[in-house]
């Protein structure tokens, strides 16, 4: 099997939780859609390009910052405005107000991300990759990505008899862990795919567990079965 691997870093990064308005909370790695949404904007995507994903990665620390956000009053609740790097003039509403409000936000983040799909949408994506117009971000729109890889690479199932431990913290979907094992991570219910239904985005999400770097993957922890790169990353495909 191949895959195409993306290594990756960046130097401030905030994956915004949804609903997270009082505070601005993010996820400890980019859920799969954000990560799906930068892939499409690269490819400049009309429509969806099938692929499955495995995203781990680590961050130095969190630290505690300050942003501008704008409230918008619609009959019984406050919208939320943020407008923090978009170059735009901040547009006026009857009954808008702001405030500063907290933001989390992940210092030093490394990321790995494998993507599996037919061999022509993953060149489709290299060469993507290697020809890249311009920056790009990940997360808010200040939260510039360095990439510092991109390969396609072997991929093997992994032998979960011999078992293998985590390079970096990542996301394993639930159904591809033992029950009893699943207090081991943080559990997570993360955007996928959408389809538009009267106007709104209607979400899949897939469970996942946020398993930590070091934690040994083997038959007593999954169910399912996990793959290895060349390097030794373990992968769990999102599928």
């Amino acid at each position: 099997m191949k895959a195409l691997r993306i290594k990756a870093f960046q130097e401030t990064a905030c994956y915004t939780k949804p609903f997270a308005n009082k505070v601005t909370e993010t996820y400890p790695l980019p859920p799969y859609s954000t990560v799906k949404g930068m892939i499409h904007a690269l490819l400049n995507a009309d429509r969806l390009v099938p692929f499955s994903l495995s995203v781990q990665g680590d961050y130095e620390s969190m630290i505690i910052d300050y942003r501008k956000t704008y409230f918008v009053k619609r009959k019984e609740f406050n919208m939320p405005i943020i407008l923090d790097g978009l170059a735009i003039e901040v547009p006026e509403f009857t009954n808008m107000t702001s405030m500063p409000l907290y933001t989390h936000m992940l210092y030093n983040v490394t990321l790995v991300f494998h993507l599996k799909a037919e061999e022509e949408i993953l060149r489709k994506i290299y060469d993507a990759f290697r020809h890249m117009p311009n920056h790009l971000s990940l997360g808010r729109q200040e939260d510039l990505l360095r990439i510092d890889e991109v390969k396609i690479t072997g991929v093997e199932e992994l032998d979960l008899m011999e078992g293998k431990e985590l390079t970096h913290s990542m996301y394993i979907p639930s159904k591809l862990i033992q029950e009893d094992e699943r207090r081991r991570g943080i559990p997570y219910l993360l955007n996928w795919t959408y389809e538009v239904k009267k106007g709104l985005r209607e979400w899949s999400r897939i469970p996942v567990s946020y398993v930590s770097k070091k934690e040994r993957i083997d038959d007593d922890f999954l169910l399912g079965p996990a793959f290895i790169d060349d390097e030794g990353y373990v992968i769990a495909w999102n599928d």
